[in-house]
């Protein structure tokens, strides 16, 4: 016996049986979601440690410095949280990276046109894009000799109209006579583009553009698979998405056993979550 049921408040309501080949062909169309789920919670996890940067760029900019306790802004803790922020996103986008390489190669083939597609884009990104080539080699560099930022500086500027009032942003810049130590891990590509600049190097709109080429890598990403993931939407939604709810979850009974008085079932969950998610991305 198999049968479809929602789940809420902790109860289970039977909706109608089905059939197996009927369950085979949600849970297929279910599986083919949750595969493309597993490289989207990469990106959306990139996302977030975007989030956790930009909220603590809120908190250093534009700071009075008629307010402002110099003592916290130039304490370790202050600098070990900026270094935190920006390691985290770092390894979290060549992670990102790295995974959506090795999706695609693993769904669709080593040498498949999916996979040439993807190189093909992040190696335009690499040529055309110094921020992004940048913030790779800097987190390579990071990973072997620690943080990247050595030390923050607090750059004000005075209002001409507003007597006494001065703001001031904290800047997150990499000491390029530092880093231009470091060839090997850099690359010459890196290092020669470092070693045309005269000025240290500010990461935040750095990381403004490269937030962009992510958007676009991940879009890509996505579009090689938006056939299929439209087919499996709207198969689940034509079988079963009209017993779906805010606030219920739809669920297959299965492989039911009594042993005595006690019953046992597996409940196959129908990811309507993600297909939600999907859809805003789509």
């Amino acid at each position: 016996m198999i049968k479809i049921s929602t789940f809420e408040n902790r109860k289970f309501e039977d909706i109608k049986e089905i059939d197996q080949e009927y369950f085979d062909k949600l849970r297929e169309d279910s599986e083919i979601l949750k595969h493309v789920y597993t490289q989207f919670v990469i990106f959306k996890n990139l996302q977030l440690n975007l989030k956790d940067y930009s909220s603590f760029l809120e908190k250093i900019t534009d700071i009075s410095t008629d307010r402002a306790d110099l003592k916290i802004l130039h304490h370790p803790d202050l600098l070990l949280k900026a270094n935190q922020v920006i390691l985290n996103f770092l390894s979290s986008f060549k992670f990102f990276l790295d995974n959506g390489e090795s999706y695609l190669k693993r769904k669709y083939g080593k040498h498949s046109d999916e996979a040439s597609s993807f190189l093909k884009l992040t190696s335009q990104e690499f040529d055309n894009c110094f921020a992004y080539r940048f913030l790779i080699k800097l987190r390579n560099y990071s990973i072997h000799l620690g943080f990247p930022l050595q030390g923050l500086v607090l750059q004000a500027e005075k209002f001409i109209d507003v007597p006494g009032k001065t703001l001031g942003s904290i800047q997150l810049l990499i000491d390029i006579d530092l880093i231009k130590k470091e060839k090997n891990l850099l690359g010459s590509i890196v290092y020669n583009d470092i070693c045309e600049l005269t000025e240290n190097i500010d990461l935040k709109p750095l990381i403004y553009d490269v937030s962009i080429s992510i958007i676009n890598i991940q879009r890509h990403v996505i579009n090689i698979q938006k056939e299929q993931i439209l087919k499996a939407i709207s198969n689940l939604e034509e079988r079963v998405g009209s017993y779906k709810t805010k606030s219920n979850d739809i669920k297959v009974m299965n492989s039911f056993k009594k042993t005595g008085k006690t019953l046992t079932f597996n409940a196959y969950h129908i990811p309507f979550e993600i297909i939600e998610e999907l859809k805003n991305r789509i």
